[in-house]
């Protein structure tokens, strides 16, 4: 079961968050400060949804924990609605999506659904399979294969993916990236792509992705 774990300490956001994730079939642990947050750094965790607010510190550092130990488990932020500062030191941080304050509880399902790409594979539908590398690509589904069995991906890694495939054997900047990807939803640092790529390389040792220093990447396998 995949564990999501809601760090935020508005008590009834922190409950309604954990029933609607709950609901649709996720496995919740809840913490309401920093200092909760923390001691789960090292728990069997499959995503964060952390908000920066805190009381007793600011929940970016929990992301800042992460990447430290070098864990690339999702990480959805929450913050005041505006504040674009928050948002571009936490995708410069290395997380995966943003919501601001107040959403929905529908929205945030829907987010933390869309880093797993929650919906089952279906081992006959073989019209939207597309090889990449030793993997396979469903398009219908956006889910990737190894040899049958479902790779955990985020939404934007499997859009990197699918842009070097559609631009194989190309030359690739950190630029292109940024605008088929992220489109205008990031405003930081293009350096967030090399994050990305590291975290491809390493779930998917046996994809080629060569760096192409200075410059991006290239896909050719």
């Amino acid at each position: 079961m995949i564990r999501v774990c809601v760090v935020e300490d508005e008590a009834d956001l922190n409950q309604l968050m954990r029933f609607y994730l709950q609901k649709e079939g996720y496995s919740v642990i809840s913490c309401k400060s920093l200092m909760e947050a923390q001691a789960q750094l090292h728990s069997d965790i499959s995503a964060w949804v952390i908000d920066i607010m805190l009381p007793d510190g600011n929940g970016l550092d929990i992301l800042k924990a992460l990447k430290a130990k070098n864990i690339h488990t999702p990480v959805i932020i929450i913050s005041a609605k505006g504040d674009r500062f928050d948002r571009v030191i936490g995708f410069e941080l290395g997380c995966d999506d943003y919501i601001a304050k107040p959403f929905l509880p529908a929205e945030l399902v829907f987010r933390v659904n869309k880093l797993f790409q929650h919906k089952p594979v279906k081992a006959e539908n073989k019209t939207n399979m597309i090889p990449l590398g030793p993997y396979e690509l469903n398009l219908s589904q956006r889910v990737l294969l190894d040899h049958g069995e479902k790779v955990e991906i985020t939404s934007r890694e499997f859009d990197i993916l699918l842009f070097f495939l559609r631009h194989k054997g190309q030359a690739i900047s950190r630029e292109q990236l940024l605008h088929a990807v992220w489109s205008d939803e990031y405003f930081g640092n293009d350096r967030i792509v090399d994050n990305y790529i590291k975290n491809i390389r390493r779930k998917l040792p046996l994809l080629v992705i060569e760096t192409v220093y200075g410059y991006g990447y290239r896909y050719n396998q």
